[in-house]
């Protein structure tokens, strides 16, 4: 998830299980090591594109690298405060906050290295966006009030608002699985692969992408408990399929968890089409522009991040569950 929310997220499990007088430097502790792992993005090369890619949610997420992972920025720490508190302290608190990070972002959809080095299988459950305002701002004033106050109990209250909001979360996502089904089921369509994922910012509205006849189809779909889901439907893409593809073809594909489409509107661009801005659009968030020339040179990482008014205004529409155009 986003790098508050991470930071936020561990320091509310490191504070559940301090002292309270030492509570605000356990909250300072458990909020460093909660956002840490993602030093990983500052892996990067400018003569390889996806080498960001490649690393960003790798080692530094695993399970098995927790300890490592803490012991590392509990000794900075420790180190920088030029060794002033119990080390141990700093460690336990560093422990709880570092092992937050990889189980939340598993629980988004861009995928995890939560297994390595036994398994290369990147872990997305799928449950919420990677920026949720309902989820993060109730643990921003638990949290931050709790160590203010010196008070264990609101970051208690955190942790536990959050275990029930991945919940909720869950539950609404299997809603949104079982609409995607009878979708299915009602065009008559056999798919091969398949995903329903949150849209930005809430658990509401989701986007369903499923491949039939090598054609993904796009689709939003809204679920309320309670509530018949509803469905907007979004628009058609052809996937993209090659006997021999490229070396970096061949890692984004692995990269994209094989959702791999045709840009609607470059030829030369192959997109992850579980991404779009909109949840019905049928332009990939991102992709790669690939040399029809040269396969050996590197592909260029792309973004199509682009929204104007009227895309605003439809997102909106379909979160309160209105009537919106048709996908274009």
């Amino acid at each position: 998830m986003d790098l508050l929310t991470q930071g936020l997220v561990g320091s509310a499990v490191a504070q559940s299980f301090c002292r309270p007088k030492a509570q605000y430097r356990v909250a300072f502790y458990g909020a460093i090591a909660g956002m840490a792992p993602d030093l990983d993005a500052l892996i990067s090369s400018s003569a390889d594109p996806l080498l960001n890619l490649d690393y960003h949610r790798h080692f530094s997420h695993s399970l098995a690298f927790i300890p490592l992972g803490a012991f590392i920025v509990a000794l900075l720490i420790w180190l920088v405060s030029r060794r002033r508190f119990e080390f141990r302290e700093i460690w336990m608190a560093c422990l709880l906050g570092y092992a937050t990070h990889g189980l939340l972002d598993a629980c988004t959809s861009y995928g995890t290295h939560l297994w390595w080095p036994f398994a290369l299988d990147r872990v997305s459950w799928n449950l919420v966006s990677i920026v949720d305002p309902l989820f993060s701002l109730p643990l921003l004033v638990l949290t931050v009030w709790g160590a203010w106050r010196s008070r264990v109990r609101f970051p208690r209250a955190a942790a536990i608002f959050c275990a029930c909001y991945l919940l909720f979360a869950l539950a609404q996502h299997r809603q949104a699985e079982s609409a995607q089904q009878t979708l299915i089921a009602q065009r008559d369509h056999t798919t091969v692969r398949q995903v329903v994922k949150p849209s930005i910012g809430n658990v509401f509205l989701y986007r369903s992408v499923y491949l039939h006849d090598g054609v993904y189809h796009v689709d939003a779909i809204h679920v309320v408990p309670g509530l018949t889901a509803k469905i907007y439907r979004g628009g058609k893409v052809n996937a993209f399929e090659a006997a021999k593809p490229s070396k970096d073809v061949a890692r984004f594909n692995r990269l994209s968890n094989g959702f791999l489409c045709h840009h609607p509107e470059a030829e030369d661009v192959i997109g992850d089409i579980r991404y779009g801005m909109l949840p019905i659009s049928t332009v990939p968030l991102w992709g790669i522009k690939t040399n029809a020339l040269n396969s050996e040179f590197p592909a260029e990482f792309v973004k199509f991040r682009s929204l104007g008014e009227k895309d605003i205004s439809q997102f909106y529409r379909m979160l309160f569950r209105r009537n919106v155009w048709a996908a274009e």
